[in-house]
């Protein structure tokens, strides 16, 4: 191999993001906030955050457009989430923990994943990790055994109560 051409590596999950993280998630349509465990799976390949109720919602990483954290997160704008998180108060802390993903199929119609972490500066280095693994060229530029295992991936974090895979 040439020193002028790169060596490309898989991308690196770190293992704080597969234990997962306690976060708060809201959304702009409804004045719900519900609190999730937010995780990215070993391979890097799905974001996924699971409710108290046990239901599972996930996101491709190939999908991610964007990370915010801080003032360039987004901030809710219903009465009754300001007041949950005491956005009113000057001496708040909301935009240190503060987390937006953004995801896409392009870059006009984009949909925004709004958490808040019950600690600070959490959020921080889940956008810098998570837009490192949708960055890397491997993530979108893989073998035809990594698409596989993807799809087995999404599989196993589909699977039921009783262990099997649901059938619609």
């Amino acid at each position: 191999m040439s020193v002028l051409s790169p060596i490309l590596t898989p991308p690196e999950v770190k293992e704080y993001l597969t234990k997962g993280e306690r976060f708060i998630k809201w959304d702009d349509d409804t004045t719900n906030a519900s609190p999730v465990i937010l995780r990215v799976d070993p391979k890097g390949f799905y974001l996924y955050w699971t409710f108290q109720s046990k239901e599972m919602d996930f996101l491709d990483i190939t999908s991610i457009r964007d990370t915010r954290v801080g003032k360039f997160a987004k901030i809710p704008k219903s009465q009754k989430l300001r007041e949950v998180f005491n956005l009113d108060f000057p001496d708040n802390n909301f935009l240190l923990k503060t987390l937006t993903v953004v995801s896409g199929p392009d870059m006009v119609d984009l949909t925004f994943h709004n958490f808040v972490s019950y600690k600070e500066n959490v959020g921080k280095s889940w956008a810098e990790d998570i837009l490192a693994i949708a960055r890397n060229p491997f993530t979108c530029n893989a073998c035809r055994y990594s698409f596989l295992e993807k799809i087995l991936v999404r599989l196993k974090l589909q699977l039921n109560a009783d262990g099997k895979i649901p059938v619609r």
